[in-house]
């Protein structure tokens, strides 16, 4: 009976070995680097957070101008390769390529000849680079021609208006840690930005403008692309449009609305299609005059709460936050003197913070900004709290509900949120 029991244990583990090797494939990575003394590559899946990525990168040694490396892989999705000293600039081009039981190669160049970069291996980076290669035959000799005309206006100050300029100005005479003095020059930058009072007219005549139709232009050729090649890189490209457009680009977001249940039929349980689903209901949800979405999330006990527990009837700043997100901060100290004065009148405050590996720093923070309301927060983005509310890689939110739970204002200024509360509570 024992031998049976040991014999059954045997299979089962053999088994479990069997399943493992079949769920992990290995790729390997071959390529040289031109033009270029780089002696760091470092490998970053597209869709890890640039925070958690850089806690614990992956780095790839470059010797006498080539590098190889195995890659192991459980499922099939876009990584990049960055060199560590464009990473360091703070400027950094990424190279992207899918994974596959075989072999990639690459031949890389300096920053400024990105273009001819190669990526060889693999039926996804053929119809990766074919889609790329298409889209700047198409598009690119036009919008070169744009650069220039921009590049003009620039030389002779004609591209941006003098009270943007001044933004600018002001911007460089603080120093590179004030962040107090940086978020109201920010706002009032993304407000002429979104108004177009950042552009002269002569600019908005001959680029602005220009450049906006060529753009619905290329973006309707890219649908129409992607509809017609239903792959994993044609869904990369949808993912990165998610993660980047849509927020801001009401065409697009509608593009993708349209296209993406075909993707998640075909891929039903990738993790585009979880991350895009996220994001889109999140967009959808989170806007003026919709209830809050109530997720769950961690105490600093290491309970969780509900968003809805801490949300009792009264006015509500949830404030989406991270201990590393210095605008964030800034722009809590410009509220906090709020807080203090309506707190007795039916305002609250709950913060959500996006932590990584650790809470030690979010604690520090706590302390040092004296927040003395509600603190959660989600680490490694175990429960997806912020990709719920549509911020995926951002830096932070705010959002007002009423006492209904409606939501009544996002991201409102430090003004604007006096006025409602002014209008509300007094």
């Amino acid at each position: 009976m024992r031998n049976y029991c040991i014999l059954l244990c045997t299979i089962f583990l053999y088994g479990q070995v069997v399943i493992a090797q079949k769920n992990h494939s290995v790729c390997i990575l071959q390529g040289v680097v031109k033009n270029r003394t780089s002696d760091t590559i470092y490998i970053r899946k597209s869709t890890q957070d640039l925070r958690a990525f850089l806690e614990n990168p992956i780095k790839i040694p470059v010797k006498n101008g080539a590098f190889t490396y195995q890659l192991p892989f459980t499922e099939t999705e876009a990584f990049e390769l960055i060199f560590q000293d464009e990473l360091e600039k703070g400027s950094w081009s990424p190279i992207h390529f899918f994974p596959y039981s075989g072999r990639v190669a690459f031949e890389l160049y300096p920053q400024k000849d990105w273009l001819n970069n190669r990526v060889e291996g693999g039926v996804l980076n053929k119809s990766y680079v074919t889609f790329r290669s298409d889209n700047q035959r198409k598009f690119q000799a036009a919008k070169n021609n744009l650069y220039q005309t921009r590049d003009s206006l620039i030389r002779v100050n004609a591209f941006e208006t003098e009270a943007y300029q001044q933004i600018f100005k002001d911007l460089r005479q603080l120093k590179p840690d004030d962040q107090d003095g940086r978020v109201p020059l920010y706002q009032k930058s993304e407000e002429m930005e979104k108004t177009g009072a950042r552009y002269t007219d002569l600019a908005k005549q001959l680029y602005v403008n220009p450049f906006d139709s060529l753009m619905r232009e290329e973006y309707h050729w890219k649908y129409q692309y992607l509809t017609q090649h239903i792959s994993l890189s044609s869904y990369y490209s949808l993912w990165t449009d998610v993660m980047r457009v849509a927020k801001d680009n009401r065409i697009v977001a509608q593009y993708i609305r349209e296209l993406f249940p075909v993707f998640k039929k075909k891929f039903p349980g990738h993790i585009y299609t979880k991350s895009i689903e996220q994001q889109l209901n999140g967009l959808q949800k989170v806007a003026v005059g919709n209830s809050f979405l109530d997720v769950k999330a961690f105490t600093l006990d290491g309970d969780t709460m509900q968003l809805s527990k801490a949300i009792t009837g009264k006015i509500t700043l949830i404030d989406f936050w991270g201990s590393w997100c210095g605008p964030c901060i800034a722009k809590m100290r410009l509220v906090k003197p709020l807080y203090e004065r309506f707190k007795n009148k039916g305002f609250v405050i709950v913060g959500i913070a996006r932590e990584f590996q650790s809470l030690a720093a979010v604690k520090n923070r706590i302390a040092i900004e004296n927040y003395v309301w509600q603190n959660l927060f989600d680490i490694d983005d175990k429960l997806n709290v912020w990709n719920k509310y549509g911020i995926n890689n951002g830096v932070g939110m705010m959002v007002v509900v009423d006492q209904q739970g409606k939501i009544v204002a996002i991201d409102p200024k430090a003004n604007e949120l006096e006025a409602l509360l002014i209008k509300t509570l007094e």
